[in-house]
């Protein structure tokens, strides 16, 4: 990745407020979908 698509990607991450709240308002800053990966992580289905 480029250091200026590194640069955008954080930035569109702040604007979403990534890492802020408190409790259930908390917006982790890196979430599983954010990395590529080789096949070992997975998401669980919901009841829905």
């Amino acid at each position: 990745m480029s250091k200026t698509k590194r640069l955008s990607q954080i930035e569109k991450w702040i604007k979403e407020d990534r890492g802020s709240g408190i409790d259930s308002d908390y917006k982790p800053w890196i979430r599983i979908q954010d990395v590529s990966s080789l096949g070992r992580s997975h998401r669980l289905k919901g009841i829905k």
